[in-house]
């Protein structure tokens, strides 16, 4: 069935006169003519009924019809969708994230992306941490993902995009709690309520090796899956504990954030893989510098 022969169909079925569909698709009428047998024939079943006064659609003709429409429509519209995600202005992508301290920026990015591309899907996959989530791009689960640094790149593109400093939580009945800042020897006696050993952590990986360097091992008393519930530990009296400062946001009752002054930054960056096809992510790519721009 060619298109040709449904787009003849169509202008003999608006125009009920093989007469003015001829001249309305420049043809004469015979070729016309053959054309609509050709197709009456492939079809099965006849679709308009002839006389020598007038032309009618019969009622398999009014059903053709409908789904002629649909498919020169789709036919017409093919080449264009192509285009558009040829150039990722339409299709998905799928964006993990490491939880809520990267909240401004997941918002930012998503904002800023959906109105340069508003026809593309955006699938968050959350909460995850910088290990797992390097494990979901080399498996090509997700397109990107916002993470903490420093994480192994081999085969993935990062750009850094915000630095965090550290930040004690502690009870707001803690005898630091009123300090404006603490430094690492000050929490030496403390039990830490940390993120998942497991889970490749980089928080974990960067306060035990700050803690090192000032000559001691923290104890970690207890996990959590994720910074909110680390921060609620904390303000029910379990231990303190070591988050980026962007955690403040969260606001859980009971629960002081204190700047850790002698703590390395946490950076966050998106990382992506460099042979990833997806032209979506092109796009996304591509606003990096704005959403740096804005933080």
């Amino acid at each position: 069935m060619e298109l040709r022969h449904l787009r003849a169909f169509i202008a003999v079925a608006e125009e009920l006169n093989f007469r003015r569909a001829a001249v309305r698709l420049h043809m004469s009428q015979p070729p016309l003519s053959q054309q609509i047998k050709r197709l009456e024939h492939e079809v099965g079943v006849a679709l308009l009924h002839r006389t020598t006064r007038q032309v009618a659609l019969t009622a398999a003709g009014e059903a053709f019809l409908v789904e002629a429409r649909k498919t020169l429509k789709a036919a017409q519209a093919a080449p264009r969708v192509a285009r558009q995600a040829a150039a990722g202005e339409i299709g998905s992508i799928r964006l993990g994230f490491s939880g809520p301290t990267s909240y401004q920026v997941l918002l930012l990015i998503v904002r800023k992306f959906r109105e340069r591309f508003p026809q593309v899907r955006f699938d968050i996959v959350s909460p995850l941490l910088g290990g797992e989530l390097v494990g979901l791009l080399n498996r090509q689960d997700v397109d990107a993902g916002l993470l903490r640094l420093p994480i192994s790149a081999s085969g993935l593109r990062v750009r850094e995009l915000q630095r965090h400093p550290l930040a004690a939580a502690l009870p707001a009945g803690h005898p630091l709690a009123g300090d404006a800042e603490v430094v690492l020897p000050d929490l030496r006696d403390e039990g830490f309520i940390s993120y998942p050993a497991d889970r490749g952590s980089v928080v974990n990986q960067v306060v035990q090796a700050a803690c090192l360097q000032h000559g001691f091992r923290p104890e970690f008393v207890q996990e959590a899956p994720d910074t909110h519930t680390i921060l609620s530990l904390v303000g029910a009296g379990a231990g303190v504990g070591l988050v980026p400062l962007s955690a403040g946001h969260l606001e859980v009752p009971g629960v002081v954030l204190l700047p850790v002054r002698d703590a390395p930054v946490v950076p966050l960056a998106l990382a992506w893989r460099e042979d990833d096809p997806n032209p979506a992510l092109r796009g996304l790519v591509g606003l990096l510098d704005e959403v740096v721009a804005e933080l």
